[in-house]
């Protein structure tokens, strides 16, 4: 044999082993790539314009994503927005699991295309579309990519639940109303056991005829097993169909409408078809809800559909969304903050499997978990009325504990990583005594004074004897002194600013107290704005103010019940606030209060409740109070009296 052939042979022989060779290679490879969460198999398989351009454009589709991403990156700087938009959608299609284009769009829409339109419901279109973007398509293709986590629930607390953007407060309305339809308000509240038992029959839903359906292909269909289990609601479901309804987010969203204007509104009012409230479709669903024959069969089809509509239609889990109830407190998924800790939380846990993780990302995604449980603490009890539209948030003492165990357990993370510096460390213990001083002034004004004293205990032992502490004294005050302190601090506090201050205290005690029968938190902000008052009235700078002849007078009330009398009849004939609210306050008033306001408020509350549509009904909404006794009759009624709280069975305590 020649030379020749010999390195042929060679050559052949060896390619032949190089053949070989990478085949045995390739499941180890694979492996790898399957446990660097390099590659992903979408359970829902690829769109299908997703797979026919990836089949057309082959091994040139990188180079198009390429070209085109520079191309959105130049309109974008051009202020392009809308074409830039367009040009991103397109990478999308291209390569779905490129998840900063992701980012990109999301960005695009919810903060720069939704800022040049021109109504508020346009605005919330576009920050809508930013959400759904992420939410419904990007992390579908990218479950495990924490940059999108990161703006989803970027999106949920900066846009929607902070204040930069001026259109915040139609955000808000537009998610409590949304989330109101579809799951109702069960938090609204409750304690976190209550919460709980009312959101487990969601979750214990999805379990049951869903839990297949999120990893297994050609599963038995979710409603077929419905009708396995709860027999009853085939028939229910057919009668729906009859009127034009299938069992689907449509019909939930509905139905929540129904129940929500039926927990505000009079009962007439929406039994009629083309009514104020429900148009001739939705009118027909009504009665449905009262049939005697499916009042016991509906809170099951409600679960299944409330559980369907959240997997298939929001992506999100309800099982998980128990869990961090169970975790963190009743949430409100009303609230922007709840969505905000949703993703957040979500994105860490994926992230949290993977070998190979971005620090960076994994910690700012884990700072958001507190920045909503923080968002919860200051903002997360909710009073929204669907009818006048009105939305306030206030703080919420249930989640006091939450947001402090979230900032340890955050920081004991960036340890394990090794993420932890001196400027960090810092950083938290400035986040920390802060968090304690805003804990001990809600535990204190919302009636927990132990739960007060047990936080202030913690600010001392942990920095009391900090340099800046030690020298101001700050937290050798009394209980009662450190709260007056820190809310002058909040109000930014002025002699001009006495009377508003103090009527802000005695609004809270009438909407956080008396309009939810709280009746120690109505006890604690009456003292607190009392105790304030008496501190004013010892203020140097008061002298001359209470000085005979009243000359440069700056407080300009004789006594604070005359002072806290007017600010009920003040609250109770102000449209400021919602009737609906004020009669609740004053059904669950002191009889004090009532006799000395019902003859100054009485035209004012009717003219308003007619306006309203209530005129039929506004003596059941403000009763005349219990005829008064003999003094009273005879022209001697008093004030309203901080220290007579009676009212009907209800007794006020004075801690």
């Amino acid at each position: 044999m020649t030379r020749d052939s010999w390195v042929q042979s060679a050559a052949v022989i060896t390619a032949v082993l190089c053949v070989l060779g990478s085949t045995l290679l390739v499941a180890p490879i694979n492996q790898q790539r399957i446990d660097l969460q390099i590659v992903h198999e979408s359970r829902f398989g690829d769109a299908p314009e997703y797979a026919v351009l990836a089949a057309s454009l082959g091994t040139f589709r990188g180079l198009a994503a390429d070209f085109l991403w520079y191309r959105a990156e130049k309109l974008k700087s051009e202020g392009k927005l809308f074409e830039a938009n367009t040009t991103a959608g397109w990478i999308t299609t291209l390569q779905p699991r490129f998840g900063q284009v992701w980012v990109f769009q999301s960005w695009n829409m919810a903060y720069n295309i939704s800022v040049i339109t021109h109504t508020p419901q346009e605005r919330w279109d576009w920050v809508y579309k930013g959400i759904k973007i992420l939410r419904d398509e990007g992390i579908v293709y990218n479950p495990t990519n924490i940059a999108i986590y990161r703006q989803l629930a970027w999106t949920f607390f900066h846009k929607i639940g902070q204040r930069a953007d001026d259109m915040n407060r139609y955000y808000k309305i537009q998610l409590a109303t949304e989330w109101q339809e579809l799951l109702g308000n069960p938090t609204e509240g409750a304690t976190k056991e209550v919460a709980l038992e009312r959101f487990a029959p969601i979750a214990d839903a999805a379990d049951l005829y869903f839990g297949q359906t999120l990893d297994t292909a050609n599963v038995r269909d979710p409603l077929t097993h419905l009708y396995e289990v709860k027999p009853q609601t085939r028939a229910l479901v057919a009668r729906l169909r009859e009127i034009g309804y299938e069992p689907n987010q449509e019909c939930l969203r509905t139905i929540g409408r129904i129940l929500m204007f039926q927990r505000y509104a009079d009962p007439r009012q929406l039994a009629g078809a083309n009514g104020p409230f429900l148009d001739e479709r939705s009118s027909k669903l009504y009665p449905l809800l009262s049939d005697p024959q499916y009042t016991q069969i509906f809170p099951a089809l409600i679960q299944f559909m409330q559980a369907k509509v959240l997997i298939e239609d929001y992506h999100m889990e309800p099982r998980r969304m128990y869990n961090l109830m169970e975790r963190f407190g009743p949430m409100d998924w009303r609230h922007a903050g709840s969505h905000a800790c949703y993703w957040a939380a979500t994105g860490v846990e994926m992230a949290g499997e993977l070998k190979d993780k971005n620090k960076i990302d994994v910690l700012n995604t884990d700072r958001q978990i507190i920045h909503a449980m923080q968002m919860l603490m200051n903002t997360g009890a909710i009073s929204f009325s669907p009818l006048t539209q009105r939305y306030d948030s206030v703080p919420d003492p249930r989640f006091i504990d939450a947001y402090g165990d979230a900032m340890v357990e955050a920081n004991e993370r960036q340890i394990a990583i090794d993420w932890a510096g001196s400027g960090n460390t810092k950083s938290f213990e400035q986040g920390h005594e802060n968090f304690l001083l805003r804990a001990v002034l809600y535990a204190f004004l919302y009636g927990d004074t132990e739960k007060a004293q047990g936080y202030y205990k913690q600010l001392r032992d942990l920095y009391g004897k900090k340099p800046h502490n030690v020298y101001s004294n700050r937290y050798k005050q009394s209980l009662e002194e450190l709260v007056i302190e820190e809310l002058k601090e909040d109000w930014d506090m002025t002699d001009q600013v006495a009377r508003p201050f103090i009527e802000s205290l005695l609004f809270n005690a009438f909407r956080q107290g008396l309009a939810n029968a709280r009746y120690d938190t109505f006890q604690n902000q009456l003292e607190l704005a009392q105790q304030f008052e008496k501190k004013l009235l010892e203020e140097k700078s008061y002298d001359n103010a209470i000085a005979p002849g009243g000359q440069g007078r700056l407080i300009d009330w004789d006594s604070f019940e005359q002072l806290l009398g007017d600010t009920y009849i003040n609250y109770m004939t102000s449209q400021q606030f919602d009737l609906i609210e004020r009669a609740q306050v004053y059904n669950n008033s002191p009889v004090s209060f009532q006799v000395v306001a019902y003859p100054r408020i009485r035209a004012t509350v009717a003219e308003h409740a007619k306006a309203a549509g209530y005129g039929q009904v506004v003596d059941r909404m403000f009763p005349p109070p219990p005829q008064p006794d003999t003094d009273q009759e005879q022209g001697t009624a008093q004030e309203p009296s901080t220290t007579d709280t009676s009212s009907g069975q209800n007794t006020i305590e004075r801690k």
